[in-house]
């Protein structure tokens, strides 16, 4: 792999491979929380603030953005 500018691998990785990784447990763990959220609002059959597919997309967005912080941070800590 070619060599990154360094200006461009703040860009690209952000404040280095522990902020990522402590981004992407934070964004797990809030993904859980509205996955919770989501089937107990199911289960009611309530809005929660939101309709449970809201809750599901929610979470699949959340843990989409974790899956690709956990990539830049071994990325990052690799470089």
């Amino acid at each position: 792999m070619a060599a990154v500018p360094k200006k461009l691998k703040f860009v690209l990785f952000g404040m280095g491979p522990k902020i990522n990784a402590i981004a992407a447990t934070v964004l797990e763990f809030l993904g859980l929380g509205c996955l919770v959220v989501g089937i107990i609002g199911s289960v009611q059959q309530k809005m929660l603030w939101m309709d449970p597919y809201g809750w599901f997309y929610t979470t699949i967005a959340l843990w989409i953005w974790a899956i690709w912080l956990w990539f830049c941070a071994y990325t990052a800590a690799k470089e």
